[in-house]
């Protein structure tokens, strides 16, 4: 933070206004962040509540603040999207769009396959591999990720994998690829332990998409359910 100059050509606001973009631009401020009020603005660059307001009031106009009613002014979140059907993967997804995927595993277990979702996943031993994971864009938590497999493909847990996508990993050691995603749209809402996993609060809704992967001759390959940040990532139809 630097003191703004009174007699230079460019207006106070101006200056102001460039100041707070750049701590954007550079991360002192990161999307979601709340910045400082206007009077605490005021006082760090010495210049009138009146210019605070109109430079951000400009940043508001260029959708890089947004304001929140009685909660203070924020950096506005990159908003991520996915296009329907063009392969399912939500690493290849980011790397078109030269945004960086990252996962984060956050739990694994071996449960029995009972659930009525899973029924036409078929699995020699009655049981199914349930991995959750948090999938995230940029550093920003987007999606939270539960896939069911049968039980033999627990490759996809070793430590050596984990930068692979699933679709990719799974072709290689089984020689099996994906030819079909077939999703199913519905609304849930983040409980305590998902909302944590996000970064939002507690029935926030999301969007929750339950997507079955299949060979070309119908058989399912894997099952998942994706809990996703609509203000964060969205699907869009190609």
């Amino acid at each position: 933070m630097k003191k703004l100059e009174k007699l230079k050509p460019v207006t106070l606001q101006e200056q102001l206004y460039n100041e707070l973009l750049n701590a954007i631009r550079n991360g002192t401020y990161k999307p979601g962040d709340k910045i400082p009020t206007e009077f605490e603005l005021s006082d760090m660059y010495q210049v009138s509540r009146v210019t605070v307001r109109a430079a951000i009031q400009q940043l508001v106009n260029r959708n890089e603040l947004i304001r929140k009613a009685g909660k203070g002014t924020f950096v506005k979140q990159h908003l991520h999207t996915e296009v329907l059907h063009k392969g399912g993967s939500f690493t290849e997804n980011c790397l078109q769009r030269n945004a960086k995927p990252s996962t984060r595993v956050v739990g694994s277990r071996i449960i029995a396959n009972d659930l009525e979702f899973l029924k036409d996943l078929k699995t020699a031993d009655g049981k199914v591999l349930e991995v959750t994971r948090i999938r995230l864009v940029d550093d920003e938590p987007c999606i939270v990720e539960v896939d069911y497999f049968p039980t033999s493909y627990d490759f996809v847990l070793a430590e050596e994998n984990r930068s692979t996508s699933f679709l990719a990993l799974i072709t290689k050691k089984t020689g099996i690829a994906a030819e079909q995603f077939i999703d199913q749209f519905t609304i849930a809402t983040a409980g305590r332990e998902y909302a944590g996993y996000l970064e939002c609060a507690p029935r926030t809704p999301l969007l929750k998409v339950t997507q079955s992967v299949k060979t070309r001759d119908d058989r399912i390959i894997y099952i998942n359910e994706q809990y996703i940040l609509t203000s964060k990532y969205i699907y869009v139809k190609s």
